[in-house]
């Protein structure tokens, strides 16, 4: 049982109070309390209840959000990518191409920026904090020549995922630590990480290790 209040759960802290609800009512001369205050304290669980539920919908929106974002700026790219090769393969000037505002050469992972390596901080309740570095050189803390971030997705409980298509995905990271919030129900699970980096022009590199970690209750 947890010292504090403050370190309840939303789950846990609305179990608390709806037990307390309960016991005040069956016996308030007990517990000197009276019908009113009985009563507030009934509004404030449940003022507190809908507001869990609505954050809960707002990330789970959020999420899809992101993922139907993604979802979309693959193809733009890649169209886009395609327009500008065509028209360096007809020979278009470099004053024509400054004008389509297009990268000209799409900055490739240089041979010494690898992959991320990164690592999971659990010792904050539902929170893990995610730093990451680059693998050759783990004392640098600096994305590679050319990336924007590290792209990091996850799948929670069950297995370590097999590629990307099993996870969903979280954010690009330009300054590492990202810090990922998790809800009650997820304590005690397993939460895999896979990363890469993602580059300026839109291309990815290679997959890091996945990185597992518990999910602190």
């Amino acid at each position: 049982m947890p010292k504090s209040l403050q370190d309840l759960s939303d789950s846990e802290l609305i179990d608390v109070a709806n037990q307390l609800v309960a016991a005040l009512t069956a016996d308030p001369a007990a517990y000197n309390v009276t019908p009113a205050q009985i009563t507030a304290l009934g509004t404030l669980r449940s003022t507190f209840d809908a507001d869990v539920t609505a954050q809960v919908a707002a990330l789970a929106a959020s999420k899809a959000a992101t993922a139907t974002k993604e979802g979309s700026r693959a193809p733009l790219i890649a169209e886009m990518r395609t327009r500008r090769d065509m028209a360096k393969a007809a020979g278009a000037s470099e004053a024509q191409m400054a004008a389509t505002a297009l990268p000209f050469g799409g900055e490739k992972v240089p041979p010494t920026a690898t992959v991320p390596a990164g690592s999971v901080d659990t010792s904050e309740r539902l929170r893990h904090t995610i730093n990451w570095t680059e693998a050759t050189t783990p004392d640098n803390k600096r994305r590679p020549r050319g990336a924007m971030g590290a792209e990091i997705y996850v799948k929670i409980d069950g297995p370590p995922p097999t590629d990307e298509k099993q996870c969903t995905f979280l954010t690009v990271d330009s300054a590492t630590p990202y810090v990922a919030q998790y809800d009650g129900s997820d304590a005690g699970k397993m939460a895999h990480y896979m990363m890469r980096w993602r580059m300026r022009d839109g291309s990815t590199g290679a997959w890091s290790e996945t990185i597992s970690a518990t999910i602190t209750g």
